[in-house]
């Protein structure tokens, strides 16, 4: 171990978390920790390199996080390595299972209301009357992250822990804001080497960097409020927006699969993400943050036509949230 930086950081839900185990009971656990580090390393690894060199980025990762998939690897000797492990080893203290059965309805059901904000956000953990379909881990717990990496890897690990600290969510609906995180010790990054043209970011098939147009960086922030549920509230409004904005015909454009639309073909996540974030104590807030990229199953649609939406979309969110011009 005396060639690895070992890390300790307190992480703790500014949402609850639908996390599970083998019995889909809410608990915590590694893997989504483990796919959470490789999702933000990749935005990191492509504000120092070629984003179109997608072979090497795989390349490096599967050295890094470990894989059994990767042609091209060998060992020092230089013999081939047909599988290898993860040299960033992961460990949360203490294990505990999720205790939250019911989320605390935002809005009372009524005829002709609009669903609550943590029905129209949590579709699928959560049901109608605002139970959980499995038990989940409440807002406001915690447990020890300790990390270890090579030294060598340092620098993109700290940039990559950064990231996470400012827009990392877990779970599932984790990109509607469930699950977010808080770590303490980690400081906001300098989001400059993350921002890329939108338009640009568009033209690859994975995520790998924060969108930018004229006005700068492709993010927003609401208003604060005094609790997570305010926040989802308001990032609930939102998300209603977009979807009225996109209309059924171009849904599928923003994400699939689409509730009852029979055009809508594979699984593609949004590429908008919601996350709640503390401004201080009492204090919370909502960003929505684009991460622009086009994976093959809306690739066929005229490049045209996603460009025009996401402008639309653009604006929108400049009316309903603040923009965040310089990425701060």
């Amino acid at each position: 171990m005396n060639r690895f930086n070992i890390h300790i950081h307190r992480l703790c839900f500014l949402s609850p978390a639908f996390l599970g185990d083998a019995e889909q009971k809410g608990a915590w656990r590694t893997p989504p920790f483990k796919h959470l580090l490789r999702a933000w390393w990749r935005v990191a690894w492509a504000a120092e390199h070629d984003p179109g060199d997608w072979r090497r980025m795989r390349h490096e990762e599967g050295v890094l996080f470990g894989h059994a998939w990767l042609e091209g690897d060998h060992s020092e000797d230089g013999s081939p390595v047909h599988a290898r492990r993860s040299q960033v080893l992961v460990r949360l203290r203490p294990w505990k299972q999720g205790k939250m059965k019911t989320i605390p309805r935002l809005r009372p059901a009524a005829a002709g209301r609009a669903a609550s904000s943590e029905l129209y956000l949590g579709y699928g953990p959560v049901k109608g009357a605002g139970e959980l379909k499995h038990p989940a881990i409440d807002a406001g717990e915690g447990a020890e992250l300790r990390l270890a990496w090579p030294r060598e890897h340092q620098r993109s690990m700290q940039r990559t822990l950064a990231l996470i600290h400012a827009f990392g969510t877990l779970g599932g609906r984790s990109r509607n804001g469930w699950g977010s995180i808080h770590l303490e010790g980690i400081e906001p990054p300098d989001l400059t080497p993350y921002l890329r043209p939108w338009e640009e970011a568009l033209t690859q098939d994975w995520p790998h960097a924060i969108g930018k147009d004229g006005q700068g960086a492709l993010i927003w922030r609401t208003d604060e409020v005094s609790d997570w549920q305010g926040v989802m509230e308001r990032l609930a409004a939102i998300r209603k927006a977009v979807n009225g904005e996109a209309g059924s015909r171009e849904r599928p454009i923003l994400n699939q699969p689409v509730t009852r639309n029979p055009r809508g073909r594979g699984r593609m996540p949004s590429n908008l993400g919601f996350k709640v974030c503390q401004a201080g104590e009492g204090a919370y807030y909502g960003l929505i943050y684009h991460l622009p990229h086009t994976p093959p199953p809306v690739a066929e649609v005229p490049i045209d036509t996603r460009l025009r939406l996401w402008q639309r979309i653009h604006r929108l969110l400049d009316r309903q949230a603040q923009r965040l011009a310089n990425g701060r």
